[in-house]
């Protein structure tokens, strides 16, 4: 309705239901250029109560609000067509600025799921050869922390339709997932618990895939276990918890690697 009713009025937005940027995009701006305007309109009103009272001001004094005025309008036009994606401007998700720009570059940006307070914009990696995955940066490799607070990551996971993460161990002389000097091979392997309580393990229909099990070599030498985390239920990642480490010893250690989580 919002946007049949703008092309019908001709609005300055006619054209941005045109482009596939996202509804919400259009409507946040067209508040911010309804507010826009109607400062134009109380500018332009005390301008004209400033020359009836002082006719020797100088006409370009006179037009430098309005000017600033329609300068911000026009940038303000140009974000909607070309959201940029930064601090200042942040878009939802990265699949947004994949909607409204053909050629974009895998990069850094800004994003806010929730449209709220710019104060809890988020810096992500964007991989739009993935299709515009949103990508959360751990703040260590080696924890389990992604610097997103609760309502964040919820409207995360609401724009989102799928997730993927990787983790990988590091061992020396001991495994993590499979014990091939164990009868019951999978009786110790790792345990890791997502974001909405999920318990991914070891014969389950939600054990992660193993793209590669070094650890199970244990002669010495330090090696690596691969995890792949990949659902539909976007609010199982990240994972928040990874359970049956074992103590650390000289003859027995291990690193915890963990990698991006990534949303489309």
């Amino acid at each position: 309705f919002f946007e049949q009713n703008v092309q019908q009025r001709g609005s300055p937005t006619d054209g941005v239901s045109r482009s596939l940027c996202p509804l919400f995009l259009v409507v946040q701006r067209y508040v911010d250029i309804n507010a826009a305007i109607q400062a134009l309109i109380a500018s332009n009103e005390a301008l004209q109560f400033e020359n009836y009272q002082n006719t020797e001001t100088p006409v370009m004094d006179q037009g430098m609000e309005v000017f600033k005025t329609l300068h911000y309008l026009s940038s303000l036009m140009h974000s909607i067509k070309h959201p940029l994606g930064t601090k200042d401007h942040p878009v939802r998700v990265c699949r947004d600025l994949l909607n409204c720009e053909s050629k974009l570059s895998n990069d850094k940006y800004w994003i806010d799921p929730n449209l709220g307070c710019p104060s809890d914009t988020i810096e992500v990696f964007c991989n739009f050869s993935a299709g515009g995955q949103t990508c959360l940066h751990p703040l260590s490799t080696t924890k389990l922390d992604f610097g997103i607070g609760k309502v964040q990551m919820n409207f995360l996971h609401l724009l989102s339709s799928e997730a993927v993460q990787t983790i990988t161990i590091h061992c020396l002389n001991f495994p993590v997932w499979k014990n091939t000097s164990n009868n019951d091979s999978y009786a110790n392997s790792m345990r890791f618990r997502g974001w909405n309580g999920q318990i991914f393990k070891a014969n389950t229909i939600s054990q992660p895939k193993i793209i590669r099990d070094g650890c199970k070599i244990q002669d010495g030498t330090w090696q690596q276990t691969q995890f792949l985390f990949h659902t539909q239920v976007v609010d199982r990642l990240p994972i928040v918890e990874i359970q049956g480490l074992p103590r650390l010893s000289p003859a027995k250690q291990y690193r915890v690697e963990i990698g991006l989580v990534c949303f489309l």
